[in-house]
């Protein structure tokens, strides 16, 4: 898999067959091209796959702080790179983080963008009333955890990466992958990136939060990990999307955690190649 430098600092992991469809992999805060293995090497045979480090992660240049509008600065030269080479439009596939930013990209590259394949996505409509959908649910003991796990980050570390195990822990709910997935990513935590901390309580600096869903216009599946029948996680998007894109918009729920291209590799995979197929049958 050939390695592409782009200018920010990113990186882009190209790989696959060269002629097939064209999958562009976005991975969330603290991932990295491990976030999505399974799919890309299932689907390395029959397609063309980009798999995107921000900066900061994995093979991409080390940071000392980073914020949303650098990783969406690093996304946007992802795309652009794979573009420059197949010269047609790519599926995007976020996780987390890297969903807001596909979701993103859809938006500001209508041209570039075929459709968006999404598991556990960042997202809010941009308003105050909905801001509360990106900040925690507990908030509040966040924040006043806030100064003390910084403080933590800039000596030891000892404090913050424990609070971080145990998010991550939640991720999951087949322990044996969680553990593999804990060794891969190599304690990058959000964490350790203070701006990236604060802006999960705070709005993100230099990225436009705005009704993004409402902006959409190519095929989107959504994927939830989680318990079958119960609310969306996401009532926002998901009913955004269901009114803007009407039968190209397929919602999930798969048992599973936050991870759940790895908590749960082989339907993740099987639901991404039939979407990817769906996409370009349609010859979007």
């Amino acid at each position: 898999m050939a390695v592409v430098a782009l200018p920010s600092g990113g990186v882009l992991h190209a790989g696959g067959t060269p002629g097939g469809a064209a999958i562009l992999f976005l991975h969330g805060v603290g991932g990295g091209a491990w976030s999505w293995g399974p799919q890309r090497e299932a689907l390395a045979a029959s397609a063309r796959t980009f798999v995107w480090e921000a900066r900061g992660h994995g093979a991409a240049a080390p940071v000392d702080d980073a914020g949303l509008s650098d990783y969406y600065a690093d996304a946007q030269e992802g795309l652009a790179a794979a573009v420059r080479e197949t010269g047609r439009p790519l599926v995007v596939a976020g996780h987390s983080m890297g969903g807001l930013l596909a979701i993103a990209l859809a938006c500001d590259r209508h041209a570039d963008v075929a459709a968006l394949f999404l598991i556990d996505p960042v997202y809010s409509d941009g308003s105050s009333e909905a801001y509360g959908h990106f900040a925690p649910a507990v908030g509040p003991i966040a924040r006043w955890l806030c100064g003390p796990l910084l403080r933590s980050f800039e000596h030891d570390g000892k404090m913050s990466r424990a609070v971080a195990r145990w998010v991550f822990e939640r991720a999951f709910q087949d322990r044996s992958r969680m553990e593999t997935a804990w060794e891969d990513q190599r304690l990058q935590i959000p964490f350790e990136y203070p701006r990236m901390l604060r802006e999960s309580f705070d709005r993100p600096v230099g990225f436009e939060l705005r009704d993004f869903a409402s902006e959409i216009g190519v095929p989107t599946t959504l994927l939830e990990g989680g318990r079958p029948g119960a609310a969306p996680r996401f009532p926002l998007l998901t009913k955004a999307l269901s009114e803007r894109l009407g039968t190209r918009f397929t919602h999930e729920t798969i048992p599973g955690g936050h991870y759940l291209q790895l908590d749960r590799p082989a339907e993740v995979t099987q639901r991404l190649a039939a979407f990817v197929e769906t996409v370009a049958l349609a010859g979007c």
